[in-house]
């Protein structure tokens, strides 16, 4: 839902606005086209589309089959928003640049998402707010890194796939507040991992393949006219943005610890870094079980190469972005400093 601080007192009008019906579900929809019908954006069940949109007299209207609402754009990103007419028309306001004081959005996520093999996901970019600088720094990563590292804030999420009559289906999913996307290209083919780190639903959902190295083409790049270079191969593509910002170190992750990369690529690694270090999570707080610290033997007894960093238990920190944010950058340099 959206909260907001005295927001009767701050006047707003349709008016106010310069989108178009059109453009409005263009931006916040990806509906390029009216009249049309979709699935509907507010039922995650809508298999088959029966949410209608028509035009007249300049307007757009939308009527939902399967409930029975209807109502005029503003209508429709109330209920995607759950907001009032107002909140709708301000938040409207702030995604063209407008400032205004009082003002705090927080999403409301329905439903839960599944997708396939043959699923597609997009995703809508939004501008960087506040709160998102203030989320990553808190893990010492700046805007400059997370951009440099393919990592933007996202309102909408766009499901594609085909039903069992080979046509094209697609969901529209509002994210939360706070949403990422992680985009990565191998062979040439694009595809995303979502994060929501605070949600209770959808923390998650990735069209990354095993096979997927995050920043791995950044790692490269940087190394490329350096001969002396070493690089981490960590849990997460947070981690690696964490370690990489603070020790100026290149850093890479896989899509997860137990995954064991092929001789072929790890060949790749070894050769062109100078020294290849894995700092995996330490789950010091389970006794018998630490999957982290594990996997990351079975890989150093596959290449030997490899050498192992390990947060020391005194931390009380699992990975290196929660290093950093319980005890800040000089913990994690020490960490580094004492082990490398």
């Amino acid at each position: 839902m959206i909260t907001s601080t005295h927001a009767t007192e701050i006047p707003i009008y349709r008016e106010d606005i310069s989108l178009s019906d059109k453009d409005i579900l263009t931006r916040y929809l990806d509906i390029t086209k009216v009249p049309c019908s979709i699935s509907s954006p507010l039922r995650d069940d809508d298999h088959n589309p029966s949410f209608s949109l028509t035009e007249w007299n300049g307007k757009v209207f939308w009527y939902d089959f399967g409930t029975g609402e209807h109502g005029t754009t503003i209508d429709l990103m109330m209920r995607l928003w759950d907001c009032d007419y107002k909140e709708a028309l301000m938040k409207m306001k702030l995604d063209e640049g407008e400032r205004i004081p009082h003002f705090n959005l927080v999403r409301k996520y329905k439903g839960k998402v599944h997708i396939t093999s043959n699923s597609k996901i997009k995703v809508k970019v939004r501008e960087w707010r506040a709160w998102d600088l203030e989320y990553w720094s808190s893990y010492g990563i700046s805007q400059k890194m997370c951009i440099w590292c393919n990592v933007y804030p996202i309102s909408h999420a766009f499901f594609t796939h085909d039903d069992e009559n080979g046509i094209e289906q697609t969901i529209c999913v509002p994210m939360d507040k706070y949403a990422y996307a992680y985009f990565e290209w191998k062979d040439g083919i694009e595809s995303v991992k979502l994060y929501q780190p605070f949600s209770q639903k959808m923390k998650w959902l990735s069209k990354h393949d095993h096979s997927v190295w995050d920043l791995w083409k950044q790692a490269f790049a940087y190394a490329e006219n350096k001969d002396d270079s070493c690089c981490i191969i960590t849990s997460s593509r947070k981690d690696a943005m964490c370690l990489w910002q603070n020790l100026g170190v290149p850093a890479m992750s896989l899509q997860g610890e137990g995954y064991i990369p092929k001789p072929q690529v790890m060949k790749q690694v070894l050769e062109r870094f100078k020294a290849v270090y894995l700092w995996y999570d330490n789950d010091f707080t389970h006794t018998n079980d630490n999957p982290g610290q594990d996997n990351a033997k079975k890989l150093i007894e596959l290449y030997p190469a490899l050498k192992n960093i390990c947060i020391p238990e005194q931390f009380q920190s699992k990975d290196p972005s929660d290093l950093f944010k319980n005890w800040g950058k000089v913990a994690i340099k020490d960490v580094w400093n004492l082990q490398k």
